[in-house]
């Protein structure tokens, strides 16, 4: 199989983490010729908002730390840990930022162990950059620390998208975007954004943090112990192969195909070399995010277009609530409104407005401000326009987190 794309799997079976991600990285051909004495490297995790490690919503610590250990051992010149959380989740001295997913994640605690910077890459210096034969964004705004690293370490983790079935390498780059470049993607168009952001900047290796997966709407239930570290060169075949592993046929993924396409890498999993474990022997049919919602929530209309990740993120969490308390029936007829529209939407007398993208709007339904708006908001938002007692909710809001005064 010489000059295929190679990308490895490798579980984990009871060993240290770390010691899964070096047989990882050494069945995709090491670090060695990538990182050079003189390299500047970013490590770049996926810290798209505040979450612990293990909650497959974030990039567990112990992948970062174990890949971080081996860049150095490679002795660049540079080694720097950075993200920009997502859009909504980058206010500084909010209840959210980027820092305070660096500390809940415990990445702030591995930089100090290994004696590296972190970097907040929303807050970074930019660098303007023109996008040549791009397909829908001719310049964008990057982090100057992402722009002038010599070698870029994608550390994705293995999770479904509503906007673009799998969220992997390839998508892990919105993070070197300050806030409102990120914000612009989903205006223009998300898969093909993604794609022309790939062409000036992209991974020069990816190691997928698979040890808990995150299918459907990302929440517990929906989250999958695959235990397996993916690595690979080429981030088109990593990604390629995650969605397989997730049960997803990349050849009907478009944003796979239009890196493909543009030369990124190979999404034709017969042009890549698998190392490792055969993709059947850890393959899970994850929930399609899309199909979770209708099940989860019938009756409920999304009118979402453009919307970002971080409204889309939020309203996730009152649902559940609202489920959770034995309320779902009455969610039904419910309309959310989100995101930029480009015509006046068609709302029912239990319609919710959500967010500054829909505030021309907000006469139509029971409007929630905020980007995103704060979740406790949201809930009493959709209980007054659903008729829901604000009590039940609370009670299984308790129930669950034993202390309301976090919601709020």
């Amino acid at each position: 199989m010489i000059g295929l794309s190679i990308v490895s799997i490798v579980k984990r079976r009871g060993r240290t983490v770390e010691a899964a991600v070096r047989e990882a990285v050494e069945l995709a051909g090491g670090l060695g010729k990538i990182v050079k004495r003189r390299s500047r490297v970013l490590v770049k995790p996926n810290l798209v908002r505040p979450s612990e490690s293990g909650s497959g919503v974030i990039t567990d610590c112990r992948v970062t730390e174990a890949v971080t250990k081996l860049v150095l051992e490679e002795r660049p010149a540079r080694v720097v840990i950075g993200e920009g959380s997502g859009y909504g989740y980058d206010v500084a001295g909010a209840r959210a930022d980027t820092l305070e997913a660096f500390k809940l994640s415990g990445t702030e605690d591995v930089a100090e162990r290994l004696g590296v910077d972190i970097i907040d890459l929303n807050r970074d210096a930019v660098v303007e950059v023109e996008i040549p034969s791009c397909y829908v964004m001719d310049e964008v705004k990057i982090a100057k620390t992402a722009f002038e690293s010599d070698v870029i370490i994608s550390l994705p983790v293995l999770k479904v998208h509503r906007r673009t079935v799998v969220t992997l390498s390839l998508k892990n780059m919105k993070g070197v975007m300050p806030s409102r470049e990120k914000k612009k993607t989903h205006r223009l168009g998300l898969e093909r954004a993604i794609i022309d952001l790939n062409t000036v900047i992209k991974p020069d290796f990816t190691v997928v943090d698979g040890l808990v997966g995150l299918g459907g709407l990302w929440s517990k239930e929906d989250s999958e112990n695959l235990n397996i570290i993916l690595a690979s060169q080429d981030p088109v075949a990593a990604d390629s192969v995650g969605a397989k592993v997730m049960g997803f046929d990349p050849s009907k993924i478009l944003k796979l195909e239009l890196a493909s396409e543009k030369g990124l890498g190979t999404s034709d999993l017969q042009l890549i070399e698998v190392r490792g474990e055969p993709i059947e022997s850890v393959a899970k049919r994850f929930l399609d995010p899309q199909k979770a919602f209708a099940e989860r929530y019938p009756g409920v209309l999304l009118l979402d277009e453009n919307s970002c990740s971080a409204c889309e993120g939020e309203l996730q969490s009152p649902l559940f609530y609202i489920r959770s308390a034995g309320c779902v029936d009455a969610l039904k007829g419910l309309v959310v409104l989100m995101g930029v529209q480009k015509d006046a939407p068609k709302v029912s007398e239990k319609t919710v407005v959500m967010g500054r993208c829909v505030k021309e709007f907000q006469d139509r339904g029971f409007y929630v401000a905020g980007c995103p708006p704060r979740g406790w908001a949201l809930t009493e938002a959709i209980c007054e326009a659903c008729g829901i007692e604000k009590k039940a909710v609370i009670a299984a809001i308790e129930r669950i987190h034993g202390d309301l005064s976090e919601i709020q």
